[in-house]
């Protein structure tokens, strides 16, 4: 008879309790990826918006002698004027379908009537459900600054 103390190798039980932990391991790996995926999704968006947001603030900028004042809310709503809808290279388009919403509002500041604040919103379209405003308040970038009007 052969003595079992001195057998080498593994159980079914060791088997099954291994197999169980590197399943278990590769799940929560899985997790990892999908959440890294989607984070990269997000700042690839994050980062669209952002440019297409300084592109519009700079554009406005250049021409701020020229400017006429826009309603208060014309950065959170689509006015007439003061939106575009973008497709995913940011080239505007004619309807309101595109891949971003962006958005502006050019106000005077009460100081001085020469300084002009300018805002800009570019937001993912992506409407919820039973909404018919155009923009996700997670990917999207907000940018502001104040111009004269004068030449210096």
């Amino acid at each position: 008879m052969r003595n079992l103390r001195f057998e080498h190798g593994t159980t079914l039980v060791e088997a099954i309790i291994a197999i169980g932990l590197l399943a278990g391991a590769v799940v929560s790996m899985a997790g990892l990826a999908s959440a890294a995926v989607r984070n990269s999704a997000l700042a690839r968006e994050r980062s669209m918006a952002t440019l297409l947001a300084l592109q519009k603030l700079e554009s406005l900028g250049r021409d701020a002698a020229a400017l006429a004042p826009s309603a208060a809310d014309a950065w959170s709503v689509d006015t007439p004027g003061h939106v575009e809808y973008l497709d995913e290279y940011g080239r505007p388009l004619a309807g309101r379908a595109g891949v971003y919403v962006r958005r502006w509002a050019v106000a005077p500041l009460p100081a001085d009537a020469n300084l002009l604040a300018i805002r800009v919103d570019v937001a993912v379209c992506r409407p919820r459900p039973g909404s018919t405003h155009c923009g996700d308040a997670v990917s999207h970038a907000r940018l502001a600054s104040v111009r004269s009007r004068l030449a210096w």
